[in-house]
């Protein structure tokens, strides 16, 4: 194993394969967003296909059947009576979450690392030396099965063409240790050389706070405040009518819905908070949201 960490969480690409969006029924809704300077993602379901249609360790339907495979792959050594189960993830991420809730972390995030460090120890895995990294290995491996991923059809292309007109590019997810691996395959590189601005890319595992909840939104306003960016300059473009949509406009953002993929398109109509919203702008390929920016 290498020693470098920018390699511990390279299985989250290499164990893919090619996965392409399934249609929705869903008509596209196009209006001209003026005054735009910052264009804002969310990550799963929008940048990129994903089999769960969100970050994998959130997907009750997981029945653990990779456990033991993505175990092996992280190099631990675990026998079979101390091998840990679906119900001790989801059950230790359920605990987690349990008691960080409160009025100020209204949806807590996990560090999906930290869980499966809690894990093995539970279960008396002796764990060797560079811990660590086999840890961030192990989730990365797990979430590779569990979630399969791959780009969404025009996401390069797309970030490539908003970075050459301007905009400002930022990110704000759900996310664990392994997905800022995923943007960084679509964009070619790292995130910093193809346009994203790195305080303008937050991932909820590094706050111990998730969408819909409004930390990471709170954190991106200043973020562009500090550069002369009003919210209402900013357009956020997410798959999920709560998670983005109505989040992203709490704090004051315009705001396009994503809903190119059937998997992960979410409406949220059971929720009040979604009943009567209306994104700015409805688009079922990224590469409409160009027309409404006014570069094509």
């Amino acid at each position: 194993m290498t020693n470098s960490p920018g390699h511990w969480t390279d299985a989250v690409v290499t164990n893919r394969t090619e996965m392409l969006p399934l249609p929705t029924d869903v008509q596209p809704q196009f209006q001209r967003l003026d005054n735009i300077a910052a264009v804002i993602f969310d990550v799963y379901g929008t940048l990129v296909v994903s089999g769960s249609g969100d970050v994998g360790t959130v997907d009750a339907a997981d029945q653990g059947a990779h456990i033991a495979e993505s175990i092996e792959a992280a190099g631990l050594s675990v026998p079979a009576d101390q091998m840990p189960s679906i119900k001790d993830l989801h059950d230790a991420i359920r605990l987690c979450n349990e008691r960080r809730v409160s009025p100020a972390c209204p949806k807590p995030e996990v560090d999906i690392v930290d869980i499966w460090r809690r894990i093995l120890l539970a279960k008396n895995v002796p764990l060797p030396i560079d811990a660590t990294e086999r840890i961030v290995r192990l989730a990365t491996e797990y979430e590779s099965r569990a979630n399969p991923t791959w780009p969404m059809p025009s996401a390069k292309a797309l970030t490539a063409e908003l970075a050459s007109a301007g905009f400002r590019l930022g990110i704000v997810s759900n996310a664990q240790v392994f997905t800022p691996r995923l943007v960084q395959e679509i964009v070619g590189g790292e995130m910093s050389e193809h346009g994203f601005e790195l305080d303008l890319c937050l991932f909820s595992n590094r706050f111990g706070q998730s969408k819909p909840g409004p930390r990471l939104f709170d954190v991106l306003r200043e973020g562009l405040l500090r550069r002369g960016i009003q919210p209402n300059q900013a357009v956020y473009v997410g798959n999920d009518m709560l998670n983005d949509v109505w989040a992203a406009s709490q704090a004051g953002l315009r705001t396009a819905w994503f809903a190119g993929d059937r998997r992960s398109m979410r409406r949220r109509e059971d929720d009040p908070r979604c009943r009567s919203l209306q994104p700015d702008v409805v688009i079922t390929e990224l590469m409409q949201l160009p027309t409404c920016l006014a570069i094509k």
